[in-house]
């Protein structure tokens, strides 16, 4: 409690930042008037409060604490005082409200270094004048700040953070860029990008071992970027759009090298995906990995003796380089000729197959149903308050919140119903169609096109298949083939049998991602 006959004061201050606040001298200067004022005035402190956050309303902490302990002690306060009005606010509606509450209480609300007698009507003006001021010189340095950006911009100054591959450097007085140790790998990575060799998400992956740490969006727009070719944006400003200028700074890239990396977009803009070089007999291209380095190998077509070889080969520094019909050879009779299904084995996975579905469309009926009754309950008890509201037993009010509960519970029973009655069902059409296919695979393959052995082979082989000179090999399979060429190499030591459902191989079902509609 203040003294009596002491005026009691809360001194308020407040910065802008956690910086500030812990490392400038705002605070300290603030709390250092405010303290003189009342020493010199002999008003009683009796609390002190110390802001951090912004003044554009009045949700912060400290200020919030100060109006709880006013709301407590009303008669020990009689002030609450800051050094200028832009501590208290920024806000001239919401600064008005607060003056008018604490004016209700019996306390004043004022400044030291800009007082202002709020009994007078005329003074509210210059409190607009201090709570507007600090707004309207902040957004004349923000417009002087960006027309000086675009200033800068114009001439080749390079605005913003150093993208990859680049510093920050300073010609003169614009900042602009200079190329640092990452600018080989960026040259590196759009010569790949050019003659667009496999895929560019590949491209992506194989240089995040390099150092290329960023994701598959930030990758695409770096081969996209300018900056790359010496080129500066300049910003968009007022009336004027954004384009692209000479800056100070030296390409990374040649011109020639980022025009081919742009049409290689302009080629997706039909497709989902990049375009590769298609060649019909390297069928195996970008499925491959090599097995004395582990990179990805290519395919490339050289003239010989006699006429043209096409050949599966790794990069620069690896001599892992196999003859086409070699490695074609390899991996038909290393690969293919495990995915043999004897016909035995066959009848089990589609008599599997056929059990799966069945508990499928039980369970589907069985989910239906209940959720039908469900509804024509809810629909009962809906019929029930209708009824008691008729005969008096309950209000309007009672019956709308029951009518609201009711409705939207059966808008949610609708549509799990319908989400029931749209999950799809395999027929035994399609299940006898994935066990033929799947008992010719090796034959399927031998006879298919170019785009039905590619696509095959992404169906067949989650991973690459590792290759050298003398074997091929699988790093993994479908779970599915994998799954029946196990049960097949099983079952040879065994008389055969026919399959029946219950038979004791009925743990080998497939799980549900990976039935007959994935393959």
């Amino acid at each position: 409690m203040k003294k009596i006959g002491k005026t009691g004061v809360i001194i308020y201050t407040r910065v802008s930042t956690d910086e500030q606040a812990r490392y400038g001298h705002g605070r300290d200067y603030q709390i250092e008037v405010l303290r003189r004022y009342c020493e010199i005035n002999e008003y009683e402190i009796v609390a002190e409060f110390m802001e951090d956050h912004s003044a554009k309303n009045f949700n912060r902490p400290e200020w919030q604490r100060l109006e709880a302990y006013v709301r407590a002690n009303k008669k020990a306060v009689d002030k609450v005082l800051f050094t200028k009005w832009d501590r208290f606010s920024r806000n001239t509606e919401e600064a008005l409200a607060k003056i008018r509450r604490f004016t209700n209480w019996g306390i004043e609300v004022n400044s030291v270094e800009q007082m202002l007698d709020l009994s007078n009507p005329d003074n509210k003006l210059m409190l607009s004048i201090y709570l507007m001021s600090p707004e309207v010189e902040n957004d004349k340095i923000s417009k002087r700040t960006r027309a000086g950006m675009h200033k800068a911009a114009k001439e080749g100054a390079w605005i913003g953070r150093a993208p990859f591959g680049y510093n920050r450097y300073w010609f003169g007085k614009y900042a602009s860029l200079i190329p640092n140790e990452n600018g080989v790998l960026i040259r590196e990575i759009f010569q790949e990008a050019s003659v667009c060799i496999g895929s560019l998400e590949e491209l992506r992956r194989r240089y995040e071992k390099r150092g290329y740490k960023m994701c598959k969006q930030s990758f695409y727009n770096m081969l996209k970027n300018k900056v790359y070719i010496g080129k500066a944006k300049v910003p968009e400003f007022e009336k004027e759009d954004t384009y692209w200028i000479e800056g100070f700074h030296d390409g990374i890239v040649d011109i020639e090298t980022f025009t081919k990396v742009q049409k290689v977009f302009e080629g997706k803009k039909n497709n989902a995906r990049f375009p590769s070089k298609r060649k019909e007999s390297l069928p195996l291209r970008g499925f491959l990995e090599c097995g004395l380095c582990g990179r990805n190998l290519t395919g490339s077509t050289s003239n010989g003796n006699g006429g043209k070889y096409d050949y599966y080969h790794c990069r620069s520094g690896c001599k892992n380089r196999i003859l086409s019909t070699k490695a074609h050879s390899m991996f038909k009779n290393d690969v293919l000729k495990d995915i043999d299904v004897n016909d035995n084995v066959m009848t089990l996975y589609r008599e599997i197959l056929m059990d799966v579905q069945r508990k499928k469309r039980d369970s589907k009926l069985s989910d239906k149903v209940q959720v039908e009754n469900k509804i024509v309950d809810m629909q009962t008890n809906l019929e029930l308050a209708e009824d008691k509201l008729i005969n008096g037993d309950i209000d309007s009010d009672t019956f709308n919140r029951i009518s609201k509960r009711y409705n939207n519970n059966l808008r949610g029973l609708r549509a799990e119903l319908q989400t029931i009655k749209d999950t799809n069902e395999v027929s035994a059409k399609i299940i006898d169609k994935v066990c033929k296919t799947l008992r010719k695979i090796p034959q399927l393959f031998g006879d298919s096109s170019y785009e039905q052995k590619t696509s095959l082979l992404g169906l067949m082989f989650p991973e690459k298949l590792i290759i050298s000179k003398k074997e091929c090999r699988t790093k993994e399979q479908n779970v599915v083939i994998e799954l029946l060429t196990r049960v097949n190499r099983v079952s040879q030591g065994l008389d055969k049998k026919k399959a029946i459902r219950n038979d004791g191989l009925s743990n080998y079902a497939p799980p549900l991602g990976l039935e007959p509609r994935t393959l």
